[in-house]
């Protein structure tokens, strides 16, 4: 992630703080510029940012910021009741904050995703909510296991909908999947950009008329999946790529193959 610098004393700033460390302004994300502003209080808990290009504009943080969960700045709305940012919009279920321990899992999620969401908006890439496109659009559902351990859930998409394991949030659980997959790489980051790689491979390959296109370049995803790392094996290893990572990558079908590169994750990285 880039750095940022305080508009009031040119302080360095991280993604996603919310208070300068040295003058003490609070800071709020301006999406639509891709920066992060200090901030001066104006009437009716609204904010004016520092931010030169926007000086004069008076908004609101996210509704989520309460939970100390995004720090993004959005317009406010005339009911008077805090609207979701832009990134947040996109959320359908989240974790139930009845539980503490549920807070700081979910703290772990937004972080990830509102990177991933930065990386969306500076790449331009189309997105719509679920409102807009109520059979496709994207959502994203951050589930836990049920407590009788009857079925757990799986991270993964289906037309638009990413479903985060909460699980995942959690540092020992996710690091001993990680050993028992025997992955190079497993973190939240990964697992957004994946999977919002299954759904770019449905707006920008399967519904925009390019799969020829892009299975000449990643590999014919109708191929048989067991078939396709002896296949894949048979073949010279590009330069560069190491035994391993080449092994790993045969666990990777083409479709996950372009989900991997929409998050620009090395090859080894593929099934972080």
């Amino acid at each position: 992630m880039r750095l940022f610098t305080c508009q009031s004393c040119e302080q360095i700033l991280f993604f996603e703080n919310t208070v300068c460390e040295h003058c003490k302004h609070q800071l709020g994300y301006l999406p639509g510029l891709s920066v992060l502003s200090a901030l001066e209080p104006v009437e009716g808990g609204l904010w004016r940012p520092l931010e030169p290009r926007i000086r004069q504009a008076e908004l609101a943080y996210c509704a989520n910021h309460v939970h100390d969960v995004c720090n993004w700045m959005t317009m406010p709305n005339e009911s008077g009741h805090p609207s979701f940012c832009f990134a947040c919009r996109f959320n359908r279920i989240i974790p139930n904050l009845d539980k503490p321990e549920n807070l700081e899992r979910w703290h772990k999620l937004e972080v990830a995703k509102h990177r991933l969401f930065y990386t969306l908006l500076r790449l331009k890439l189309p997105m719509k909510t679920r409102q807009e496109d109520p059979h496709g659009g994207l959502v994203f559902d951050f589930l836990e296991d049920p407590p009788d351990g009857s079925s757990a859930v799986m991270t993964g998409h289906n037309n638009g909908v990413i479903t985060i394991a909460l699980r995942e949030a959690d540092d020992a659980c996710r690091e001993r999947m990680r050993v028992e997959m025997g992955e190079y790489y497993r973190t939240l980051l990964g697992h957004f950009r994946h999977e919002v790689g299954h759904y770019y491979w449905n707006v920008l390959v399967r519904d925009a008329g390019r799969l020829d296109a892009c299975r000449a370049v990643f590999g014919d995803d109708r191929a048989d999946y067991q078939q396709a790392p002896a296949n894949l094996l048979r073949q010279p290893a590009p330069n560069g790529l190491a035994d391993a990572s080449r092994q790993h990558l045969c666990h990777v079908s083409p479709v996950g193959r372009f989900c991997g590169n929409m998050g620009a994750l090395p090859p080894y990285c593929l099934n972080a």
